[in-house]
C-alpha cells in the first residue's frame, strides 16, 4: 500500500465523520456538470461537506448554504479534513477550486 493510500484510508478527521455519534448518512445535495456536492449532518450542528470534481479538469466548486441546510446568513468555522486547516468565519457558501478526479472534505461548524 502506498503511503498516500495509507494516509487516505487512517484520516483521523474523515474516520471521525464516519464514525459521529449522529450516524446520518450523507447524500447529495447540488450538482453540475461533472462537480457535485455532499453532504450530511453531524453531531452538535455540525455539518459534513463535500467538494467532488469528476470531471477531466480543474474545477470551482461551490457549496451555497440553502443547499445544505443553513441560513444564508450563517458564519461556520470550515475545517479541512484532508489539510488539517480551518478558515474562520465562512458565510453564505464555500467556494474551492478541487483538482480533476478529486474532492475536498470539511466539517463546517456554526459559531
Amino acid at each position: 500500500m502506498s503511503n498516500e493510500t495509507k494516509g487516505i484510508l487512517s484520516n483521523q478527521n474523515v474516520i471521525a465523520v464516519n464514525q459521529d455519534e449522529l450516524g446520518v448518512q450523507g447524500h447529495k445535495v447540488q450538482q453540475d456538470g461533472d462537480q457535485e456536492v455532499w453532504a450530511g449532518p453531524l453531531s452538535g450542528g455540525r455539518v459534513a461537506l463535500v467538494l467532488w470534481n469528476r470531471g477531466p479538469a480543474e474545477a470551482s466548486i461551490t457549496a451555497s448554504w440553502s443547499s445544505i441546510g443553513f441560513n444564508s446568513s450563517t458564519v461556520v468555522d470550515a475545517h479541512d479534513l484532508w489539510t488539517d486547516e480551518v478558515t474562520s468565519s465562512v458565510q453564505g457558501e464555500l467556494e474551492e477550486s478541487v483538482d480533476s478526479h478529486a474532492c475536498k472534505m470539511y466539517v463546517l461548524t456554526p459559531k
